[in-house]
């Protein structure tokens, strides 16, 4: 069996030097390709943030439009104070691929790819299997599923398209 540079690196490094692992990141669904199955945490934007190093700041002072916004200057997302569970951390979900990206500005194509990578961590298709046959109404799924109905309808869209199998 043949060695890597790499291998020869990492079996040089002593463990008190090895970098920190975040041991969510591979286990949690949406991020890095991780799929969906039982060993797999429902995505986060919270910790997915922190594995970023990406500051959330909340502040009332945003333009009346918006919710939340992230700041290429600042490298921060800044989300209005006291927002309902679900429009956070669907707000977040999208902020985060805005930094992911290195958007600057507001575009309507930066704008739907956001919604549409938020959508795919936010909702799990194995989460969506327990509602069928209960209810085809999309606002109690996404309520039950605490995102926003724009995320609800953003994940159907890519459901349609057939880029995303479930429900």
């Amino acid at each position: 069996m043949m060695t890597s540079a790499y291998d020869e690196y990492w079996d040089s490094v002593e463990l008190d030097e090895a970098p920190e692992l975040h041991r969510g990141l591979r286990l949690m669904f949406g991020v890095d390709g991780s799929g969906d199955s039982a060993c797999v945490a429902d995505y986060d934007p919270w910790t997915h943030a922190e594995i970023l190093d990406l500051p959330i700041v909340f502040r009332d002072d945003l333009p009346d439009d918006a919710v939340a916004a992230y700041s290429s200057d600042h490298q921060a997302i800044f989300v209005r104070s006291n927002l309902h569970a679900a429009v956070e951390r669907c707000a977040l979900a999208h902020e985060i691929v805005h930094f992911e990206h290195d958007d600057v500005g507001r575009d309507d194509l930066q704008e739907e790819r956001a919604d549409r990578i938020a959508a795919r961590r936010l909702i799990r298709p194995s989460r969506l299997e327990e509602f069928h046959g209960i209810t085809d109404d999309p606002a109690v799924v996404a309520l039950e599923l605490n995102v926003t109905e724009k995320i609800m309808r953003a994940w159907m869209r890519l459901h349609r398209a057939g880029l995303i199998r479930g429900f």
